[in-house]
């Protein structure tokens, strides 16, 4: 569920942010508040003006304004510009399913990034990511072996016409910058 009032395609709103674990609706909700406002924290995505558009399960729309600042000699949104809405699209998404991972005290850094313009970019561009929640048994099981946690993230960034102008792919390495503490280990 977003601010929006959005829910993940074929999903209704109610299970969109349906727990699946111990944590009430308000919880879910809360954690995607947080993340929302994280989002909006980040200094780089202040700078640029990416906000986050929409934020349910497993999916993340952000949105980079048109900005004469940020284009190109040819009049089009800059080349690293695009990138940072498809960054935080990703990141977002991931974290929607991560959200034990995160609890843990890992944090998401980008790792690797492979990116294919398809188009020129002009105008508002929005950024789409869809992570599905087969991601989280083995992001687990690589903190529980000691090992970094590693998650692969597929973004799409259109113009305002829909028209495709970005593919990604981005990996993000997960590290541990704050471990839980006994009593959080004790239940």
């Amino acid at each position: 569920m977003t601010e929006h009032g959005t829910a993940a395609p074929g999903t209704s709103p109610d299970e969109a942010t349906e727990p699946r674990g111990p944590e009430s609706r308000a919880d879910v909700e809360a954690f995607f508040d947080g993340l929302v406002q994280m989002g909006a924290q980040l200094p780089f995505n202040r700078h640029l003006g990416v906000t986050v558009s929409e934020l349910e399960v497993g999916r993340a729309v952000t949105r980079l304004a048109d900005d004469g600042r940020l284009h190109n000699h040819l009049a089009g949104v800059h080349a690293i510009a695009e990138l940072a809405p498809v960054e935080l699209a990703g990141a977002m998404a991931a974290a929607t399913r991560l959200q034990p991972l995160l609890a843990r005290g890992y944090v998401p850094v980008l790792g690797a990034l492979t990116v294919k313009y398809v188009a020129p970019a002009r105008g508002e561009l929005l950024a789409t990511a869809v992570v599905g929640e087969e991601v989280l048994t083995p992001a687990l099981a690589a903190a529980d072996a000691g090992e970094r946690p590693r998650v692969e993230v597929d973004v799409e960034l259109h113009d305002p016409e829909g028209t495709l102008v970005v593919v990604a792919e981005l990996r993000f390495v997960y590290l541990e910058v704050s471990p839980p503490t006994a009593a959080a280990e004790a239940g």
